[in-house]
């Protein structure tokens, strides 16, 4: 059986209690919210699988894109944690290839000391320092060329030991440097591994979508579709109202206080905007942003994640609560990179463009509501320039 990506309530819980910490002042209040999240968690886990029982052919089909995008959004997790790594990797690498090439010119320079040093200490020859000493018959001057002799001694055997330390940091880092190249090319292979297997998802996606799409063979069909996922994305949202007004979310400047100043989610252009028709007796309720796949989605304002999950019809969903009854939507990522309980802040990345829930392209469907009711983001969003 496929895995299933679901709220992880300890996990936001060990958040939760972080979070508290740092905004009250009292023990109390953290075991406060961490049982109202905690409530929250558990009502919202038996909504969603109330809502999974399939019963007809095209909920089975439902059921299966759920599960198709849920193992694809893990993959491309792993995709982004391999990037990563081979981004680290690749910094690594520059820096011991710095390293590399300045003891390099170090090991040359002392080189040659080491080489002026070897030939003047053969013209010398041993017994040179004796010849000069008997042939001195003044104390003073015998007690300074010794001296002498003693720091040119001491000199050598510095810059000997200098430049065998030298050696020994250079094979150290040439050996970590075979060591890191050798991590890299292990990386790239399983990066390969990966990327097969996203694109095998990305068949299956694609070839169940092309037989539900022939199953609704008329408009009746799909405004059914739609209503019955307005409808479970309506029952989500009552049950968050219901506890998200209990939650505290402090913050020294209000959602309510940054009408028109609000940052844009994601770069993309409005496809569909709220309050435009989707079908007969159907309007959108929040905007559709055109964007490129895996672009960032991001936070509009200081608040705590109270829904990441995936849901029918919306794919993988962020739902931020930003206090005083403002929440904010983020629908049909490819991945979400933050977990119900977490904190997030304005501008912060909270997941990644993505078409999950039915979509044929990549595109953010973002909402903003207030007391569960959804409202016109252009009111409240900053006007591009």
């Amino acid at each position: 059986m496929l895995p299933r990506r679901k709220i992880k309530i300890s996990s936001a819980l060990a958040v939760l209690t972080v979070a508290a910490t740092l905004y009250s002042p009292a023990p109390a209040f953290a075991r406060g919210e961490q049982a109202k999240l905690e409530t929250l968690n558990s009502e919202i886990a038996q909504l969603q699988k109330t809502l999974r029982v399939t019963r007809t052919e095209h909920d089975k089909s439902a059921a299966r894109l759920r599960e198709i995008e849920l193992q694809s959004a893990e993959t491309r997790r792993g995709v982004l944690k391999l990037d990563q790594e081979i981004r680290l990797l690749g910094s690594e690498l520059s820096t011991l290839y710095n390293r590399q090439k300045q003891l390099n010119s170090q090991r040359r320079r002392q080189a040659t000391q080491v080489a002026q040093e070897l030939s003047a200490a053969y013209r010398l020859g041993r017994e040179e320092p004796l010849k000069v000493l008997l042939n001195m018959e003044n104390p003073e001057e015998i007690g300074r060329t010794l001296k002498y002799y003693e720091h040119v001694v001491k000199a050598r055997s510095k810059i000997l030991d200098d430049y065998q330390t030298t050696i020994r940091q250079l094979d150290t880092v040439e050996q970590t440097l075979l060591d890191k190249q050798n991590a890299l090319a292990e990386k790239k292979v399983q990066l390969l591994a990966i990327q097969r297997t996203l694109k095998d998802e990305k068949k299956q996606r694609s070839a169940l979508l092309k037989g539900s799409s022939q199953k609704i063979k008329n408009e009746k069909g799909r405004i059914d579709k739609l209503n019955l996922e307005r409808k479970q994305l309506e029952s989500i949202i009552k049950a968050l109202q219901k506890h998200v007004q209990n939650l505290n979310i402090p913050d020294s400047q209000p959602f309510s206080q940054r009408r028109g100043k609000l940052p844009w989610p994601v770069q993309g252009r409005v496809g569909h905007s709220f309050g435009s028709a989707r079908g007969s007796h159907l309007k959108w309720h929040g905007w559709l942003l055109n964007a490129k796949e895996a672009s960032p989605v991001k936070a509009i304002h200081h608040g705590r994640v109270v829904f990441s999950d995936y849901l029918r019809g919306q794919g993988l969903l962020v739902i931020v609560d930003h206090g005083d009854n403002y929440l904010s939507l983020y629908a049909h990522n490819q991945a979400l990179l933050k977990e119900t309980g977490e904190w997030v802040h304005p501008g912060e990345v909270i997941a990644k463009v993505g078409n999950t829930g039915g979509l044929e392209n990549s595109a953010l469907y973002f909402e903003i509501r207030r007391k569960g009711k959804a409202i016109d983001p252009k009111r409240w969003l900053k006007p591009r320039a």
